[in-house]
This record gives C-alpha cells, sequence and structure tokens, in this order.
C-alpha cells in the first residue's frame, strides 16, 4: 500500500504529508526540510499475538558529542524531538510499514543519540484468544521497571545526518527481540508471560536498503506468520558465531520485507569486515515444517536484495 495513503499519520500533519508525499526508495515520507520521526517495526516472530500496543510518550535526541549530558548523565544534552503520547500497534509495523510520531524543525548537523519514553502503563499485549496482557495481569509483561516511563536508548549504528533540506529518522523497534516469553528463563512455566528486553535502533532512512522474498511449502503453498531472522555472519561460520540483527514475519501471502538494512559497507569498519547477511526463516510452531537460511550477500544504500522464493519442507 502507498504511504501517500496511509491512515497512521498523525491527523496535526496529515494534509502536509499527503500532499507532498514522495517515495524516495525506501517508502517513508520526506516533506519539505523538517526531520521526519517514523516508528516501524521487525514483527514479532510468532502467530499467537494479536496486538502489541506500545505507549510512545517521547522521542529525544542528543545533537552534541557528549550523549551523558551534564552533572552524571541525566540527559541535559538531549532535546525532544516529538511527544506523540499516544499508543501505536508495533506489531502491525511489520515488511516496511511505519507511524509517524511526528516532525521537527532540526539545524542541519548530526544526531549522535536517540532516546524514546514509554509509558507501561497503557502499553499490553492482545493474544489472538482475546486476553490482554499488562503489568498488572497475570499472565502478564514483566516490565521490569519501577518507573511507568522507562527511558530506552536505542543503537545508532552511524551518526544520523541532518542536512538543511531534512531526514527521515526511522526508530525501529524490534517486537521479536524486545518481548521474551517465560519459558526462556523457566522452561517449566505453562502461562503465556513476557519479560520485557527493549531492542529498538534508530536509523537514516536515506541511506539503508533492504532484504525481502517469499515463504512456501514444498506444495507451493505460501507459509504465513513465518518467523524471519536476519543475521550477519562470515560464510562457512557456524550459525551460533552470526549476529542476529533483527525479526521479521511473512504476511498472509508468504512475503516478507527486512527493511532499513544496514548497507554492508558499514562493517567494513567494524570488526565484522568481510561478513556477509543471512536470513533464516522459521515455520509456525504448528504447520509441521522446518527451517532455512539463505545467503542474502551484500546490501547497498537504496537497494533492495530479493531473495526469491525460500521453501521449506517437513
Amino acid at each position: 500500500m502507498s504511504h501517500c495513503a496511509s491512515t497512521r499519520v498523525l491527523s496535526f500533519a496529515a494534509l502536509v504529508l499527503i500532499a507532498a508525499c514522495g517515495h524516495d526508495g525506501t517508502g517513508v515520507k520526506t516533506v519539505g526540510g523538517s526531520t521526519h520521526v517514523l516508528l516501524t517495526d521487525d514483527p514479532f516472530p510468532y502467530d499467537r499475538l494479536a496486538r502489541v500496543d506500545l505507549y510512545v510518550v517521547s522521542i529525544l535526541a542528543s545533537l552534541t558529542p557528549d550523549t551523558g549530558g551534564v552533572g552524571g548523565g541525566n540527559g541535559e544534552n538531549f532535546v525532544t524531538l516529538v511527544e506523540p503520547n499516544r499508543r501505536y500497534d508495533v506489531l502491525a509495523l511489520q515488511n516496511g510499514a511505519t507511524a509517524e510520531l511526528g516532525s521537527v524543525k532540526l539545524p542541519a548537523g548530526a544526531i549522535t543519540a536517540v532516546r524514546m519514553i514509554i509509558d507501561t502503563d497503557s502499553s499490553s499485549i492482545t493474544l489472538k484468544d482475546g486476553r490482554v496482557l499488562t503489568g498488572a495481569s497475570r499472565p502478564g509483561i514483566y516490565w521490569q521497571s519501577s518507573a511507568g516511563r522507562p527511558v530506552l536508548n536505542a543503537l545508532v549504528h552511524e551518526q544520523l545526518i541532518v542536512p538543511d533540506t531534512g531526514a527521515v529518522i526511522v526508530i525501529d523497534y524490534d517486537v521479536g527481540q524486545a518481548f521474551i516469553p517465560v519459558q526462556v528463563t523457566d522452561p517449566t512455566s505453562t502461562d503465556s508471560s513476557f519479560i520485557f528486553s527493549p531492542v529498538l535502533r534508530a536509523v537514516d532512512a536515506s541511506r539503508t536498503g533492504s532484504i525481502g522474498g517469499a515463504v512456501r511449502a514444498a506444495s507451493g503453498q505460501p507459509v504465513a506468520d513465518a518467523s524471519i531472522t536476519l543475521y550477519l555472519g562470515t560464510p562457512g561460520t557456524p550459525e551460533n558465531t552470526w549476529l542476529g540483527l533483527g525479526t521479521g514475519r511473512t504476511d498472509s501471502g508468504g512475503e516478507f520485507t527486512l527493511p532499513y538494512v544496514i548497507p554492508s559497507a558499514h562493517w567494513e569498519t567494524t570488526a565484522w569486515k568481510g561478513a556477509s547477511y543471512f536470513v533464516a526463516a522459521d515455520s509456525p510452531a504448528a504447520s509441521g515444517l522446518g527451517r532455512a537460511i539463505v545467503s542474502a550477500g551484500a546490501v547497498e544504500i537504496q537497494q533492495r536484495v530479493d531473495l526469491g522464493i525460500i521453501i521449506l519442507v517437513p
């Protein structure tokens, strides 16, 4: 679906965005000289969830090299970019879908760090059987925060450059890594609780690529709700030595897109020099199918790597 027709745009900006909406190769919006902050999600990789509602209070950023703040790291160098103060179903933000959190005029320069404040009391997970999990319910969500409004620090691989013409900053919130089934820490548990361990990153949408494909059974039937995991690793080395970068899932037609992938050139200046991208597809538990891992090779800015059809067999 074209993002020009998106109903997830905040109402105060909708008319401006629809009038000026243009695709820049990543499926996001660029408007005038404003810097727009979007929220997306690498979806949670199993099929018993109906919704994951995250209440976003505000997004903050540091525009100076020192992200610690004056006086013991209290964030004095952070400025508020946007204050949505509303819930977002981050499970629905998949395959490149985004929700606009707002826009702000910023001076040209670099954003060196990004933070997101959420309200855990107003956030929840809804299971497909209708149960709503919160911090107060059992089963529920173990938020591991007594503050109620924890400050979450986003991973920033590279500085986010803001030119005079504005930028599109994407907050990529990975539900599949941020909510851990309680059975991971307590294998004897039989309930549906989750432990909150936030995983999010901030990227400049114009400096990323994407990886996509489709998952099918040997019969040719599309596999919906397959778990997709993006890895970075050295070819020929064991999978347990690879770096897990994010998760996603297939849609009802078995299609998937992993958006906002850091270009391979970035890793050439790190300890992962010479590494390649790999994608693992895991079938839903009830399907009886297995797992497949395919090489995605290298990713370039504004380019999509098409993996074609990935076949899962029993």
